[in-house]
């Protein structure tokens, strides 16, 4: 329920501030005391139209006519006087309680639409979950971070410097190469941009802080990077599964073990894959990690794929298998 335009809190209590009332009283003093008001006496021309009556003579309007402007005038500015400064004084009160109210507001419609939209995948209660693999071939679940620590989870990133905006972004275009579907109608999806800051409201307001030791970003070691974004598609040797094996991507990328161009040569052409991700036909797409890992991040995990590196190692599929349908060995 709405708030009356002229109150504020005080002891716990609704207190009407009656600053219309003042500002009206002395209006009224004024009018009566030394305005038109205290004119006494019938009206003159009372039965004439206003059309029809004569106006006031020179005489009149040097006298009566001036003083009764001037009278208007004191009368208006004793009412602003008083009705502007107590009105600034319980502004910022007002705007405070309504700014309350709307994010009230916000997050309870919020909760229903993450019901609706997020909960499947993320959890109920922000928890975490899974999501069905990108890859229809696949039938092992893709998992779905939680999101009840994703401040905490994001709070010492180079990357993302803003949560929510990441959020609302994440929400508006989803997460290439991941079963991450795009929300916002401008990309297919059907919530309004007020549903997705309803819904990021939501998610903000439930952080609980906590934050595994295994999803912080700080002091990680390339391996740990590796096995947190990469193994679930690559293997956890990098044996290859979803994505074809990594053991001697480098060799593939022209590296001969020994020539040291060779090697920056290959670290590079890893390094932009890592950045812009790969979308081949008949393979499951790889996403982008450009807004999810720091640089340093980056170059840890290509320098964790340096370490394991094999030459004259497997196939370019899955170590024991075919190539991945659809890509040529380089």
């Amino acid at each position: 329920m709405l708030q009356p335009l002229f109150a504020v809190e005080a002891g716990g209590a609704t207190v009407p501030v009656t600053i219309l009332l003042v500002a009206l009283v002395g209006f009224g003093v004024a009018y009566f005391v030394v305005g038109p008001g205290k004119r006494k006496g019938p009206k003159r021309y009372g039965d004439i139209p206003l059309a029809m009556r004569p106006y006031h003579s020179d005489e009149e309007l040097e006298t009566t006519g001036m003083e009764r402007a001037m009278a208007w005038g004191v009368a208006l500015a004793v009412f602003a006087s008083l009705f502007l400064p107590l009105y600034w004084l319980i502004e910022p009160d007002r705007i405070e309680r309504a700014v309350d109210q709307f994010y009230e507001e916000d997050v309870a419609a919020g909760r229903a639409e993450y019901q609706n939209a997020c909960a499947s995948c993320h959890g109920v209660n922000l928890e975490g979950g899974s999501a069905p693999h990108p890859d229809p071939d696949v039938d092992t679940p893709w998992p779905a971070p939680a999101l009840d620590n994703i401040v905490a989870r994001y709070q010492d990133s180079e990357i993302v410097t803003d949560v929510q905006e990441f959020i609302i972004l994440t929400l508006v275009h989803g997460r290439n190469g991941t079963p991450m579907q795009a929300f916002g109608v401008a990309n297919g999806g059907t919530y309004s941009d007020n549903q997705l800051d309803q819904i990021t409201a939501y998610i903000l307001s439930v952080q609980t802080g906590e934050l595994p030791q295994a999803q912080e970003f700080v002091g990680r070691s390339g391996e740990d990077v590796y096995e947190n974004n990469c193994a679930r598609c690559h293997g956890q040797q990098a044996e290859g599964w979803v994505g074809p094996q990594l053991l001697n991507v480098f060799e593939r990328y022209g590296w001969t073990g020994e020539d040291d161009a060779s090697l920056e040569s290959a670290r590079a052409a890893v390094r932009q894959v890592l950045y812009e991700g790969r979308n081949l036909v008949g393979n499951a797409p790889m996403p982008a990690f450009d807004q999810e890992l720091t640089d340093d991040a980056i170059e840890a995990v290509i320098d964790h794929l340096q370490e394991i590196q094999q030459l004259d190692g497997p196939s370019f599929g899955q170590i024991g298998g075919d190539p991945v349908p659809g890509e040529e060995e380089d």
